[in-house]
C-alpha cells in the first residue's frame, strides 16, 4: 500500500524534529565578560572572552562639505578620526566612501565633486594609518540626495560624503 502525501509530510515533520531535538541535548551558557579572565558556565567549560575591538564604530555614517567644496572642516575630521581608529582597530572591515552633491551645479560638475570629495575622505582616513587598499571611492554626484527640497537646509544635508562597510 503506497503511503499518502498527508502521512509523509507527517513523516518528514517527525523527522525533523527529532533531529532538531538531538541537535540541541547540550545546552551551554555563555555570558559576556568584558574582563580579561576567561568565563566560566553551568557546565563547567572554560570560555575566553571575545573582542572585536575596544574601539566603538562612530554612529554617523557620513561627512558633510560646504558648497563647492571638498576639503574637509573640523567636524568631519572629528567623525573621520572616530572611524580611523575603528577600522585601525577593525583591520578586517573595508569601506567605500560615496561621494554626494546637492541638485546646484551640472551633472558631469556634481560627478566630479563628488569624486573629489570621496577622495578627500579617502586621503584623510589614509593619513590616519587605514590602508588605501580598504578603501573604495565612487561619486552619484547629485543622483542619491536625502533631502528632495529645494532650499540650503536641504542642499546642506546632499553634500556628503557617506561610509559605506563592505
Amino acid at each position: 500500500m503506497q503511503p499518502t502525501r498527508s502521512t509523509k509530510i507527517t513523516l518528514v515533520a517527525i523527522a525533523s524534529a527529532a533531529m532538531l531535538f538531538a541537535g540541541c541535548a547540550k545546552k551551554v551558557e555563555v555570558t559576556p565578560d568584558t574582563s580579561s579572565k576567561p568565563v566560566t558556565t553551568s557546565h563547567h567549560q572554560t570560555v575566553s572572552p571575545v573582542t572585536t575591538g575596544a574601539v566603538e564604530k562612530p554612529s554617523s555614517n557620513a561627512v558633510y562639505f560646504a558648497f563647492d567644496r571638498s576639503d574637509l572642516d573640523a567636524a568631519a575630521r572629528a567623525t573621520l578620526d572616530g572611524y580611523a581608529a575603528w577600522l585601525n582597530a577593525n583591520s578586517s572591515v573595508n569601506i567605500t566612501i560615496e561621494g554626494n552633491c546637492d541638485e546646484r551645479g551640472s551633472r558631469e560638475y556634481n560627478l566630479a565633486l563628488g569624486q573629489r570629495r570621496a577622495d578627500s575622505v579617502r586621503d584623510y582616513l589614509s593619513s590616519r594609518g587605514v590602508s588605501a587598499g580598504r578603501i573604495d571611492t565612487v561619486s552619484f554626484g547629485e543622483e542619491r540626495p536625502v533631502c528632495r527640497g529645494s532650499g540650503e537646509a536641504c542642499w546642506a544635508q546632499n553634500r556628503r560624503g557617506d561610509i559605506v562597510i563592505r
